[in-house]
């Protein structure tokens, strides 16, 4: 007997043939000739892993029917006719060749063969063929097959499609099969048996489906609805799996489509939908919530972190990505403004989308490379925001021009944490900013001394102990007296944030370095936190009793982070020639903020935002340089 794999070796002139037609028509410019195309389809296609695909069409079973027959062979020369070939073709040979067509990703015969088949609308094989090309398509990443096939395809079809993909054993074509884990093709099996019972009809020359047990129109479209469903998402959850984005978003547009489109039961009070119809677009809503829920977790699991922010917003009705580049400002910002001497910079970005710098997940004293979905769900709607305000000061000098950038204040915030027992969301850990001046006439470049800016603020609490001690005559073992006593007991404050000045690369700026410090001057280490489990630090992440993390963790009433110039105080400093006055001078502004999300279930990642922004400051007099001076008179005073 002979095996697919042999069937599969014989079919290797189809596609030598589909590759030749290809780039003739690329040539040309022309329609392809896909007459041997046709030809090799039409032998293998009799092999017998492809028979039990057209086999049990009504036109190859029911032979006595000689107005279906008719009808048959009308829409098969209309194919012939479309395909430009002297002879009639058969459906399952125009079928076959699209599948294989649409696996190789030839766009031009893809075109010609889905048109020839659309003619055959009154047999099954039109959506059999049109659900397993629509499949590799999208197995193959091929965004213009699927854009293609979708396009063309209206919503009854995509219904048919489904309840055949629904009969298909293994739901994939002999030839190519769509493989997903285990586990996931139990959940798509569990999936199928909710779906309403249904069978095709002809009506008006054209195949439908329909509700197997009732004559309302309502109720057929409901059954349609359910089975457009299962077709979108059973799409959806290979181009997921195998991390096709573009693909992904053309499925979720037809899904809004089928979502979009009017039935009867959308026109009336909820009240007054029949029964039939409330039960099965709740069937058709369970199967939408089950698939997407199935698809999060594959994303999630296989690290597909950007294709499962937009599955979350698609679900959720809100903006995610798109290719409106209006849409994409709003989903990630980042901005600049310069008045009045202060530099003013934003950054708006959701915590999902941050580029994964290392993660960690140990179960069982193994390392797991998949991620469980429950632990990256809550980060899924979170946002990093953040704010950073510098100081300029431009002094003008008789002989060059000194300008000074110091931070007035850093704030840094995640919003929609979700703070449980068992998850902190994410936090920030380390934050970095460079300043570049990019005018080439800089004459030199200084910073103030580098400092860790760990000041322990020491507080001296007074305690007195009363005693009283006697003795009685009566009772010489009894006795009273008092004691008078006082002792100090030291309270240490320390800020968590370690500030570090270094000099940025080519000598012409500076940097700015925060992160995240215990007390005894420790660097957080995100690329491993769980070193952390000691008893001298103050966060004990792996150690954490299930409460609140604001009451252990060393930050703000969100999480976030908020400090001003008052606290890192150190500035950096260039010198421009005097003919430079008046005159614009551009900067360019760049830094990175790493922030980290663990769990006491020892998961954890850090992830990561660059970000670079240019600034224009006009080199005339501006701040308050007595100001300054007085500020630092006073503050040598003190010492």
């Amino acid at each position: 007997m002979r095996s697919v794999e042999m069937d599969k070796k014989d079919s290797s002139g189809l596609l030598n043939a589909l590759r030749v037609a290809e780039r003739g028509a690329a040539r040309s410019g022309e329609k392809p000739n896909l007459e041997l195309v046709l030809e090799c389809a039409g032998k293998d296609v009799g092999t017998p892993s492809l028979k039990a695909l057209w086999q049990d069409a009504a036109e190859f079973r029911i032979k006595d029917d000689k107005l279906y027959q008719a009808l048959c062979d009308r829409a098969q020369w209309r194919m012939s006719n479309v395909i430009g070939v002297d002879h009639m073709l058969h459906g399952h040979v125009v079928g076959h060749a699209l599948v294989r067509a649409a696996e190789g990703g030839h766009a031009q015969a893809v075109m010609r063969l889905r048109r020839a088949l659309g003619e055959l609308d009154c047999s099954v094989l039109t959506p059999r063929f049109l659900a397993f090309a629509l499949l590799n398509a999208v197995e193959g990443g091929k965004y213009e097959i699927v854009q293609e096939i979708l396009r063309t395809t209206n919503l009854p079809m995509i219904a048919l499609m489904g309840f055949e993909l629904c009969k298909a054993k293994g739901g994939a074509y002999p030839f190519v099969r769509a493989r997903l884990t285990t586990e996931w093709i139990k959940s798509i099996v569990k999936v199928k048996s909710q779906l309403p019972a249904a069978t095709h009809v002809l009506e008006s020359e054209k195949l439908k489906l329909q509700a197997l047990n009732s004559d309302e129109e309502t109720v057929h479209k409901a059954t349609r609805a359910c089975y457009q469903t299962y077709c979108i998402w059973r799409c959806l959850l290979i181009a997921v799996s195998n991390g096709n984005g573009a693909v992904v978003q053309e499925l979720l547009t037809k899904r809004d489509e089928s979502n979009a489109c009017p039935t009867d039961s959308k026109t009336v009070p909820i009240a007054k939908v029949p029964p039939e119809v409330a039960e099965l677009l709740q069937i058709r809503d369970g199967l939408a919530e089950t698939f997407s829920k199935l698809a999060m977790k594959i994303a999630a699991k296989l690290g597909r972190d950007t294709i499962l922010y937009t599955l979350y917003h698609s679900v959720e009705n809100t903006s995610a990505l798109s290719s409106d580049s209006n849409d994409e400002g709003k989903l990630w910002r980042c901005t600049s403004r310069s008045q009045l001497g202060v530099w003013e910079l934003f950054m708006e970005v959701p915590v999902l989308l941050m580029e994964l710098e290392t993660s960690y997940q140990n179960t069982k004293e193994l390392q797991q490379l998949m991620r469980p979905y429950h632990y990256i769900k809550p980060i899924i709607p979170q946002r990093m925001k953040l704010n950073i305000q510098l100081k300029v000061l431009v002094d003008i000098q008789p002989n060059y021009i000194e300008m000074t950038i110091g931070i007035n204040h850093v704030r840094l915030t995640v919003d929609n944490q979700i703070w449980e027992e068992r998850r902190t969301g994410h936090f920030p850990t380390f934050v970095s900013l460079t300043i570049t001046p990019v005018t080439p006439t800089m004459t030199s470049v200084s910073m103030t001394a580098s400092s860790s800016n760990m000041a322990m603020k020491v507080g001296v609490a007074e305690q007195i102990r009363v005693s009283v001690h006697g003795s009685l005559k009566a009772a010489p073992t009894a006795g009273f007296g008092i004691q008078f006593g006082k002792s100090t007991v030291s309270k240490i404050d320390g800020k968590p944030w370690r500030m570090e000045q270094l000099p940025a690369s080519g000598d012409r700026g500076g940097k700015f370095n925060w992160n995240l410090s215990n007390l005894q001057g420790q660097s957080f280490d995100r690329w491993n936190p769980m070193l952390l489990e000691t008893k001298k630090s103050i966060w004990q992440f792996g150690k954490r009793a299930p409460i609140n993390p604001l009451l252990v963790l060393p930050f703000g009433t969100n999480g976030g982070v908020n400090f001003s110039g008052t606290e890192f105080d150190d500035t950096l400093s260039w010198r421009f020639p005097k003919e430079l006055e008046n005159t614009d001078a551009l900067f360019n502004i760049e830094g990175v903020v790493h922030t980290t999300y663990i769990t006491q279930d020892a998961f954890w990642e850090t992830r990561m935002v660059p970000f670079e922004l240019q600034v224009q400051q006009k080199l005339e007099p501006c701040g308050d340089p007595m100001g300054a001076d007085k500020k630092k008179k006073k503050k040598k005073q003190l010492k």
